[in-house]
């Protein structure tokens, strides 16, 4: 009867706990007992203890999943943020302003001493610096951002692994805590936390104690030591340093750390490259062209139209210099007051200088780039969803908690428990009877 009191006790805590998360259903095993009259073996059950139904496959598959769908959500959000930074649409943007520049040098080839043509180019050059200057602000503002991703998802793990050793800690005080439902529990809900952060190694000592090893290589929990993990965003490339201080972000390959160290360190100061090459050829060409000309004066250029700061960034740095309408050379040196260089300007356009592709070319390729990173990101995303869903349905198919079956499960144990009560006091007015009869 104390077998099945207590088989009943194991359903009530799963039916208590069915919403816990991280809760494993439990059984109670039970055990026959021999049966021999003749030898005083009465028979009967006994409590074989309690089996935690928890799949150790199943747990690692959900959190495989939720590992790469924290990579691949940090990165859907992170990119989706850039995404302004390369407008394509018409006249907008960096490409816009490329278009407007060279359409300038083209109607100043058709009226080279008109003075509103003239200002035109200058207001073209201005908004396409200004243009670049944006361009690289807004990738500077999505860096930082990654940056900070990575700062608290750093903050984030230790919190975790915080938690962690604090559980480690009770299952080194009492070795019976390893069976306690509700530790476990807790520990499985603070890994599958931990498994949106970053990838990692996890193994479990005998007294039910975990050891948490980051990109599997560098320990960070080791029983009741913690070594947490640092991020420092001070400079690039960023760095998730250990407690020695030693780098381990390229350990990293998966969850959101990885996914920030990723945007912070390779895609965005590539970006960032491709804008300052495309920048300074731009620049360069341009001030190449016009010192080669003759202003309407009929003198060489006194100053460059652009400039900008290569060891800075061209991108961020680029400006328009103090030039004048008048000192524009729109004519080319053996034909003063002519639109030569004016129309070896608005050449510019289709020749093939950045990359063997035009400057509007390579702008293009820049946001078809980005363009398909987000692409392929936000797909990922759905497809790491839908997997997580399914690991976690599986994983629950397993282990959680099913209503419909503890009710059946407590109705057993309800008539076993009746069963031996109605033997025992058969046997009891049995007893009851014979004393009777002796006296």
């Amino acid at each position: 009867m104390g077998v099945f009191e207590r088989g009943m006790m194991v359903v009530q805590g799963n039916v208590t706990n069915a919403n816990t998360p991280g809760y494993a259903r439990q059984r109670q095993i039970l055990v026959a007992m021999a049966s021999d009259l003749d030898a005083g073996l009465a028979g009967g059950v006994k409590s074989g203890g309690t089996l935690d139904l928890r799949s150790s496959y199943a747990e690692q598959s959900v959190r495989r999943s939720l590992n790469s769908f924290g990579q691949a959500s940090e990165l859907a959000a992170q990119l989706s943020r850039m995404e302004p930074v390369f407008d394509v649409q018409e006249g907008a943007g960096v490409g816009g302003a490329i278009q407007s520049l060279f359409e300038s040098f083209s109607a100043l080839a058709v009226a080279p001493n008109d003075g509103s043509a003239r200002q035109v180019v200058l207001q073209s050059a201005g908004n396409l610096a200004l243009a670049y200057r944006q361009a690289a602000a807004g990738l500077t503002t999505a860096q930082a951002d990654a940056g900070r991703g990575l700062v608290a998802e750093t903050a984030k793990i230790n919190s975790t692994l915080e938690k962690m050793q604090q559980i480690n800690h009770q299952f080194k005080q009492d070795f019976r805590a390893q069976d306690d439902a509700g530790l476990n529990a807790q520990m499985n809900t603070l890994l599958e936390d931990l498994s949106e952060s970053m990838d990692y190694t996890v193994l479990r000592a005998p007294d039910g104690s975990v050891s948490i090893y980051a990109g599997g290589q560098s320990p960070v929990l080791m029983g009741e030591r913690l070594y947490g993990l640092t991020a420092d965003v001070s400079g690039i490339p960023a760095r998730l340093l250990d407690h020695q201080g030693v780098d381990v972000l390229n350990q990293v390959s998966g969850g959101r750390v990885a996914a920030s160290g990723s945007l912070y360190n390779d895609r965005i100061p590539g970006y960032m490259a491709d804008f300052d090459r495309l920048a300074s050829t731009l620049a360069d060409a341009v001030n190449g062209q016009l010192s080669a000309g003759l202003d309407r004066s009929g003198n060489t250029p006194a100053a460059d139209l652009f400039t900008y700061d290569a060891a800075l960034g061209t991108a961020r740095t680029m400006t328009v210099t103090s030039l004048t309408a008048d000192d524009l050379a729109a004519a080319s040196a053996g034909a003063p007051g002519g639109n030569g260089n004016a129309v070896a300007l608005a050449a510019l356009s289709a020749e093939r200088l950045v990359s063997g592709s035009t400057f509007t070319q390579f702008y293009g390729g820049i946001a078809a780039r980005a363009g398909q990173d987000l692409s392929a990101a936000s797909a990922d995303l759905q497809i790491q969803s839908a997997l997580s869903v399914q690991a976690r349905q599986m994983r629950d198919d397993i282990s959680k908690v099913n209503l419909d079956e503890e009710a059946i499960t407590l109705l057993e144990f309800q008539r076993g428990y009746e069963a031996a009560a109605r033997m025992v006091m058969t046997l009891d007015e049995m007893t009851q009877t014979l004393f009777e009869m002796i006296r």
